[in-house]
């Protein structure tokens, strides 16, 4: 142990290099495990409430509208041993403003739904229905709550118009396999008139195989023909887990890149403090050497030391960072909620997968990164350790031949785009790192140029700060990366946002939008016969397109099938990027996303599988769309539940209020200007949270220059003691300190510019394509290289001060 005694006491003596190598390590490690946090819980609660609906079922039947029970009736007596269940659902809110589902189902015979007590049949509970009000919960959550057996409380049904329901705790059971957080269960008997839903059913859940599933299909269709049902019913596979693939991808993947950006950062600064550490620890090295110890052996003390500060700073990184996943887990939650609608989303999951990936990233990264700049260090004799520059090795062209390769590497998977999604992220992460490994050469070459020119002090400023530029390369690298990943991420976000606003501003072509309230379960709801005869026989309506977007699949993914009135005025709505517009009833439109994600042509034909059944259409054309990223194909309206109209009429205003007249509240009006401006506030609430982490990642790389500039202004004691002694004072002495600073952020931001926009130029033309279909109008944002270039000097400088403070 004395080994590491002798090693670790010049942290005592020097504390910012300890300082130093914990924040960058630290910063680094909390924003990897924060954002792992949000993605996890965000993706496990969204899989665990479609889960909670579903239990061990494989097929659902949920049209829009849903379903008269008499249904359920006929197919159980048809098929005696069918295991489903019939359901009811409805999205909660209690007096804070959490998310709560309510499921109406037959708690005596769960089925497809046992799992929620249990595996065993002795599990279920003894559910007594002696009130009308009467709910259930685990009895954990019940625990977790404060909600006693008997009690009452308060909640709040629906969006459109909200009504207070009161909810009496019956009793509580052992949760089963599924995740039951948030799960009120009530008998479907008495979930009916809680939810003003007399004799119908959301959704009917089935365990089946392929030959019942045959076999229950068959039913269905002998079902409709009996009168029990108005349009086509078909059975649909479910997939909780599929469903969730979609959640927030574009949010997710910005989020997963700004960690992995901010490890990379956090690392360049611990390799940046122990290179100051191998510069100062030179004799020592050479004293423990000379007094026996092998070089191996001391490289094992090192790797000690090493790894009991990485350690250290990845433990407090993983608490900070389960506190910031804590803290912006309320941000993230509103923007899937504004995206995907009510969901129990706000429950944080502590994911061991992740903190023991965060925690591997930081010791493996921090070893890999010191570890071959010791063993060559300790390759030295002795003497040439003692006696050697204490400047830290540059190898100038081996960091060269790195950035080349890297750039070869990024260039081949630009040139080969079944790389897929990979190789567009490894180019963007390739070409900052090989951007930040030429930076080096970069400054040398302007400070070159500018140290004849300008007065002695500046003068003597650039010639000291190419003097040591060894010394503050790897911080610079960092503020580097820093500063061209926010002005990257922050360009696609604008380009995103004004292709989305040029996008809104074709596809509101109409003058006001109708559509109908949402049902109790927050889904979208249809317009009745008569509110649609009276809003066409309107005589300020010139023009009228119906609209319905139902799910659908296509391949086994997820798509949308829209359909709608095609009529002369939408034409400009939906602008062909190729083909024509569909003239056959067969005959369909393919979104962007569809096109480049999925890889549908023009003239290709699709088996797609909705509600009404397998269909076989054709593309004719391709439009531009950023309303989905799963896909979306675009049909003629053939009839079935109408979910919103698009009117057209020469006095919007005037129609408006006839209708609000007329209907009240049995439809949403909606202006274009309002749905514009609903959509504008939805997508900047969703990127607010990359906004915050943006400013976190700026942080931890003016952290790391402030940390560099400490470490240097104490190698430099000896150099500003001869300047001192040369006449030039203290004050002097700090205001060459802070120029130096402020000169080494401004060109350091300058320099970062064309590295941003490049990356920029990566995100919008082909990580987006790749990764969801859809290209971007590039919008140049200069509002980001404005704030880089004020703030990236005013940091140094604010830096530098406090550094010259402490050692002049």
């Amino acid at each position: 142990m004395l080994p590491l005694k002798a090693l670790l006491r010049l942290y005592r003596a020097h504390p910012w290099l300890l300082l130093m190598s914990l924040a960058g390590l630290t910063l680094g490690v909390t924003l990897v495990v924060a954002i792992e946090l949000l993605n996890h819980s965000a993706r496990t609660n969204f899989v665990a409430a479609r889960s909670q609906l579903a239990g061990e079922a494989n097929y659902r039947l949920a049209p829009q509208g849903g379903l008269d029970e008499r249904l359920y009736v006929q197919l159980v007596r048809s098929q005696p041993s069918l295991n489903a269940m019939p359901e009811l659902h409805a999205w909660l809110k209690d007096e804070q403003g959490r998310s709560f589902q309510l499921l109406g189902m037959d708690l005596f015979n769960p089925g497809p739904l046992r799992r929620l007590f249990g595996a065993t049949r002795e599990s279920e509970p003894d559910f007594s229905l002696s009130r009308t009000d009467s709910v259930w919960l685990t009895a954990p959550e019940a625990k977790r709550l404060g909600w006693q057996a008997g009690q009452s409380r308060t909640f709040v049904l629906g969006d459109e118009k909200p009504r207070p329901l009161t909810l009496t705790l019956a009793g509580t059971f052992e949760p089963g396999a599924v995740p039951m957080e948030r799960l009120l269960v009530t008998d479907i008997g008495l979930a009916q008139p809680l939810l003003g839903k007399a004799g119908r059913l959301d959704r009917i859940v089935f365990k089946l195989s392929e030959q019942e599933a045959t076999a229950v299909q068959r039913a269905l269709q002998a079902a409709q023909g009996a009168g029990l049902a108005a349009h086509p019913l078909w059975l649909e596979p479910i997939s909780p887990a599929l469903d969730a693939s979609q959640l927030g991808d574009a949010l997710a993947l910005n989020l997963t890149a700004l960690s992995l950006l901010a490890m990379a950062v956090g690392l360049f600064l611990v390799f940046n403090a122990q290179r100051f550490v191998q510069s100062v620890r030179r004799p020592l090295l050479a004293q423990l050497i000379i007094l026996g110890m092998a070089p191996r052996r001391v490289l094992h003390w090192l790797i000690v030391e090493l790894s009991l500060l990485a350690t250290l700073g990845s433990l407090l990184g993983l608490l900070l960072g389960s506190l910031l996943a804590l803290a912006l887990m309320g941000q993230l939650t509103q923007a899937l909620a504004d995206l995907y609608g009510p969901n129990p989303i706000d429950l944080l999951r502590l994911s061991p997968a992740s903190l023991a990936k965060a925690l591997v990233l930081g010791l493996a990264g921090t070893l890999a990164a010191n570890l071959p700049g010791w063993w060559q260090l300790l390759r030295q004799s002795p003497l040439a350790l003692r006696e050697g520059n204490s400047r830290p090795p540059a190898h100038p062209w081996q960091r060269r031949g790195l950035a080349l390769a890297i750039l070869l590497l990024c260039a081949l998977c630009l040139w080969r785009p079944e790389t897929g999604l990979g190789g567009a992220l490894f180019v963007a992460g390739g070409w900052l790192l090989a951007m930040a490994l030429i930076l080096p050469d970069a400054l040398r070459s302007l400070l070159g140029r500018l140290r004849a020119r300008g007065p002695l002090t500046a003068r003597l400023g650039v010639a000291e700060t190419l003097y040591h530029l060894d010394r503050t390369a790897i911080a610079v690298m960092a503020l580097q990366l820093a500063i061209a990943a926010a002005i990257g991420i922050g360009v696609m976000v604008s380009s995103f946002r004004s292709s989305v606003e040029i996008w809104l501003g074709q596809r509101l072509a109409a003058d006001l939008y109708v559509t109908a309230p949402k049902g109790v379960a927050g889904r979208k709801g249809a317009l009745s016969e008569q509110t649609l005869t009276a809003i066409l026989a309107a005589p300020e309506v010139s023009a009228a397109s119906r609209r319905a977007v139902l799910p659908a699949r296509w391949q086994g993914q997820p798509i949308e099938w829209a359909q709608m009135d095609f009529i002369p005025e939408l034409n400009a709505a939906y602008p062909l990027l190729a083909g024509r517009w569909p003239a056959a009833p067969d005959e369909v439109l393919a979104s962007e996303p569809l096109t480049v994600r999925l890889g549908v042509m023009v003239g290709q034909r699709l088996n797609v599988t909705g509600e009404q059944g397998p269909r076989q259409l054709t593309v004719t054309g391709v439009y531009q769309d950023y309303g989905s990223d799963k896909g979306q194909i675009l049909h003629a309206f053939e009839g079935g539940a109408v979910q919103s109209l698009a009117l057209f009429s020469p006095d919007p205003e005037r129609l408006g209020d006839r209708l609000r007249g007329q209907l009240g509240e049995q439809v949403n009006l909606l202006p274009a200007p309002a749905i514009h401006a609903a959509a504008l506030r939805v997508f900047d609430q969703t990127f607010m949270v990359t906004e915050l982490l943006k400013l976190l990642i700026l942080g931890i790389a003016f952290v790391g220059i402030g940390s560099a500039f400490m470490v240097l202004g104490l190698a430099r004691r000896g150099e500003l003691q001869t300047l001192q002694s040369l006449g030039v004072g203290p004050r002097h002495c700090r205001r060459l300190l802070v120029w130096q600073g402020a000169g080494l952020g401004l060109l350091t931001a300058l320099l970062a510019l064309p590295v941003g926009y490049g990356l920029a130029w990566v995100l919008i033309e082909v990580v987006n394509p790749r990764a969801f279909g859809w290209r971007l109008a590039f919008k140049a944002a200069p509002l980001h290289a404005v704030t880089a270039l004020l703030l990236a000097p005013v940091c140094g400088a604010l830096a530098s001060w406090y550094a010259a403070r402490r050692v002049v």
